[in-house]
């Protein structure tokens, strides 16, 4: 599971490769006299593609259409932005040295197992290294601009104040449970067990007639369940960080509405269903939501609002750039809706 996650995340790095502007057919769009390709961006989008379908993502049809025609468009934004930022920083003198981008090449190589898993990773979405390199000299260029740009940004305890009035709700830890369960599978399209959903559902409501009758529930869930990720554990529930309490959302919808029902010790009288199977859950503890006061939350928000206001001090210098640049961009009467993209946009991620 942690190679999977290793490679798709120098797949998501390699998806905002910037394709430096250069010779070619058809112009789609030009910054300052540099002009950006339909050869370019039809290369960037097809690496786009295929890492939405390697999560799942589909292009087929007239939605699939419009989704294909949004991501054109919002990666051709991108090109725009980012051949503005080369040109801010060609021009701030901010330009990465060779031996900055091969050591930022190395430390993504070191991640890697051996030099036959990385060029496995790089061939498997059609990449090279030397456009890995291209990227890594972009990202490099854009960190030392963006150093430029916000190194005066200060923030001050009266700005940090502030900050917390106007998002206390952010600053609110959840309700959590700790809770066990039993699954008890049945076929799905997707998986095939050799047993009917409604001899599950007798299976399951057998097993809680075992725990009424004072059944161990983590003794029975070991010797039951079918979830292999918690099944040794007695059926206890973790969340993604591998704490014994999670708040709603972790779970699928239907567990989340049954668990979070459910009074401190008891167990669900009935199986609830899911796309898995039929649960047993019992909740062992219960955390009510709290509200962090300012003094409880003040560590975090010295942490993030410095880099908040940074952002939000780069983001008007690229948009100042934007009006003061000559722009053309062949894709902006087509614009698409932008509900037609695809949620959960890969995120750039130079970290494991």
């Amino acid at each position: 599971m942690s190679k999977f996650r290793k490679i798709l995340g120098l797949a998501l790095i390699l998806v905002f490769a910037v394709v430096v502007a250069g010779c070619g057919a058809k112009t789609v769009a030009e910054v300052n006299g540099e002009k950006i390709t339909q050869e370019q961006l039809d290369k960037r989008v097809n690496k786009m593609k295929l890492a939405y379908e390697q999560q799942g993502a589909s292009f087929e049809g007239e939605q699939g259409k419009q989704m294909l025609e949004a991501i054109k468009k919002q990666t051709l934004d991108q090109m725009i932005d980012q051949l503005l930022i080369k040109q801010a920083a060609e021009k701030e003198g901010v330009a990465p040295s060779d031996a900055e981008v091969q050591k930022r090449f190395d430390e993504i190589k070191k991640r890697f197992k051996s030099e036959k898993e990385f060029e496995d990773a790089l061939k498997n979405y059609n990449y090279t290294e030397e456009e890995l390199k291209e990227y890594i000299a972009q990202q490099a260029m854009t960190d030392a601009l963006f150093q430029k740009v916000t190194k005066d940004v200060k923030v001050t305890e009266e700005d940090m104040k502030k900050y917390y009035e106007e998002r206390k709700d952010s600053f609110k830890e959840p309700e959590k449970i700790k809770a066990r369960h039993i699954l008890i599978k049945f076929d799905t399209a997707n998986e095939k067990v050799g047993r009917k959903e409604e001899e599950a559902k007798k299976m399951a409501e057998e097993l809680i007639a075992k725990l009424n009758n004072g059944a161990d529930f983590a003794e029975l869930a070991k010797e039951k369940s079918e979830d292999p990720g918690s099944k040794n554990d007695g059926g206890l529930l973790k969340d993604p960080m591998g704490s014994d309490y999670f708040a709603r959302g972790v779970m699928v919808k239907e567990f989340d509405d049954a668990a979070f029902a459910l009074k401190k010790g008891e167990i669900t009288k009935k199986p609830v269903k899911t796309q898995f199977g039929y649960h047993i859950i019992k909740v062992e503890d219960k955390k009510p939501e709290k509200q962090k006061t300012y003094e409880e939350a003040k560590e975090q928000i010295k942490k993030d609002l410095p880099n908040t206001r940074k952002q939000e001090v780069f983001n008007k210098y690229i948009e100042g750039l934007k009006q003061k640049a000559k722009i053309t961009n062949e894709l902006t009467k087509n614009e698409p809706a932008a509900s037609k993209l695809p949620q959960g946009h890969p995120p750039i991620n130079e970290n494991k």
